[in-house]
């Protein structure tokens, strides 16, 4: 194992000290609104709590593991919404972590009574972390497998703030949103006086839903959601699109991730990463469900184990005091 040191060391730093690495990323995306956008924060009848977990590649041990927990509010009389996040991801065996708790504030202006639009803002704190235990440095190894290296440039952690802004417009069927996260492209680097700044990342999603049974879509029992979202940051872009079908209280879907036409990292190798299932569930008493499972069709083959992830949302109460209040038709998943 001891032989795999240098490299394993390579890659895991390389993602954070020289490389503008990516964030952590959800195949259930809109079960993550005020991560997904901050003018989401808010969208709801009144209060939301959502759980997020998700287990990337464990055929690759321990695989790369990412925690969200987030709680938002609706201010009916000021059209506002307010809410808190905490994300914790940790990618390999040797303590690569990203932790983040961030805030998030959006307000809502109609344009007429079927259209409105949405700007959010979120400030975060974020804490990156590697630990250097089971590592294997070049010098260790010159001077005859010491237990300890004599680096002293390396830094076990580090700390910033970090701002991210977005817009959404929706009408009863359609929405459509950007954001831009880490606005003020904080350093993140692990080397002492050193410097990496992180990237910009924006993105871009939008999505449509409609009755499939004949009926008004607020009496519709039977629908069909169409969503997408394109992300980019550095050099490196993402797209996934998909939909799902609710019937009653059970849901099913089915999206793509890639870009296989036109995008290529390098020749002989497509821009293609994944096919993500998902199946959902609500209870009675408004607590929702879903699991989705990433079926790897990239070159990583499914002997990574692909990725699961599982979310749980709660929102109260069920129906606005005020009926001529909207919300945003975006997925519950």
């Amino acid at each position: 194992m001891k032989a795999l040191g240098p490299l394993l060391f390579f890659l895991s730093w390389s993602a954070v000290l020289v490389v503008k690495g990516q964030d952590p990323q959800l195949s259930q995306f809109h079960a993550a609104p005020q991560y997904l956008n901050p003018a989401l924060t808010g969208n709801t009848f009144q209060d939301r709590i959502a759980l997020n977990y998700r287990l990337q590649w464990p055929g690759v041990q321990p695989g790369y593991a990412t925690y969200a927990f987030a709680y938002d509010h609706k201010f009916y009389k000021t059209n506002s919404g307010l809410g808190g996040m905490v994300m914790r991801d940790k990618a390999g065996t040797y303590g690569l972590t990203y932790t983040t708790i961030a805030m998030s504030y959006s307000y809502e202006a109609k344009i007429d009574r079927k259209r409105a639009i949405r700007a959010g803002v979120r400030a975060g704190y974020t804490m990156r972390n590697v630990s250097r235990d089971g590592y294997l440095f070049a010098d260790q190894i010159i001077r005859d497998n010491s237990p300890t290296t004599v680096e002293q440039n390396l830094v076990p952690g580090t700390s910033y703030l970090d701002f991210a802004a977005g817009a959404l417009y929706y009408t009863e069927k359609f929405w459509a949103g950007i954001s831009v996260d880490h606005l003020n492209r904080p350093n993140q680097s692990l080397i002492l006086d050193g410097s990496a700044q992180l990237n910009m990342r924006a993105t871009v999603h939008a999505g449509y839903k409609f009755p499939i049974d004949g009926r008004r879509l607020d009496r519709s029992e039977t629908k069909m959601t169409l969503t997408g979202q394109y992300k980019a940051q550095g050099k490196w872009d993402q797209m996934d699109l998909g939909g799902y079908i609710e019937h009653n209280r059970v849901s099913g879907g089915i999206w793509y991730r890639g870009i296989p036409i036109g995008k290529a990292y390098k020749p002989g190798y497509e821009n293609s990463d994944a096919v993500i299932l998902m199946v959902g569930f609500q209870t009675e008493f408004q607590l929702r469900i879903a699991y989705s499972y990433d079926v790897t069709i990239s070159k990583l083959t499914l002997k990574s184990g692909g990725a699961h992830e599982l979310s749980l949302i709660y929102e109260w109460p069920q129906k606005p005091k005020n009926r001529r209040h909207r919300i945003v038709p975006c997925p519950k998943f």
